[in-house]
């Protein structure tokens, strides 16, 4: 009994030094630029830049095959004094980004976008994809005049592809690479 617990503990210890390079350093930030909600085509529309301070870290990472993604979650809400908010709309928005082996360029894929972008420059590559950020939360229509709303919009950068019964084993280990950061925009339509 004891050798397999043994066992069970080093095959533990050997799942977490393969899948687990990832290593978030404190240091790492996301900074949300330029937020603007506007009317596009009949939809409401989250448009911003996400800023990156800490790229070399996040070159570590996927230098060590780690597939990040950056993962942006917004909600419109319609602000109410005596019940809770009523919500608009929602959605996940989720970019991957990881390294080609073979080429040794960084590949970033977007929602909605066919083909990805690749660079060698990693600084570029995401100034070039992650400056102007839009997501699309339903119809115009939904808003009513002379409402209070909020957008709260949250953004991290984590490891993706992770088994769920791995997260589950590890429950305590943190999957960001880079920390979430909130966001809320107040407004009268």
């Amino acid at each position: 009994m004891a050798q397999l617990t043994r066992a069970m503990g080093r095959l533990a210890l050997l799942f977490a030094l393969l899948f687990l390079p990832a290593v978030p350093a404190l240091a790492q930030s996301l900074t949300l630029n330029n937020l603007v909600v506007d009317n596009q085509a009949g939809s409401f529309m989250a448009r911003f830049g996400v800023l990156v301070d800490g790229v070399p870290e996040v070159a570590y990472n996927l230098d060590n095959g780690v597939v990040l993604g950056l993962t942006c979650d917004a909600r419109l809400s319609r602000k109410r004094s005596m019940w809770a908010d009523k919500t608009v709309g929602e959605v996940q928005w989720v970019s991957r980004l990881q390294q080609d082996s073979l080429t040794g360029e960084y590949v970033l894929v977007l929602p909605g976008r066919e083909t990805p972008f690749r660079e060698k420059d990693l600084q570029k590559l995401l100034t070039r994809a992650w400056s102007n950020i839009s997501v699309d939360l339903g119809s115009w229509s939904n808003l009513e005049r002379g409402e209070d709303y909020v957008l709260d919009l949250s953004i991290k950068l984590n490891q993706v592809d992770i088994p769920n019964w791995f997260k589950r084993t590890l429950f305590f280990w943190s999957w960001d690479v880079v920390p979430a950061t909130s966001y809320q925009l107040e407004f009268r339509y």
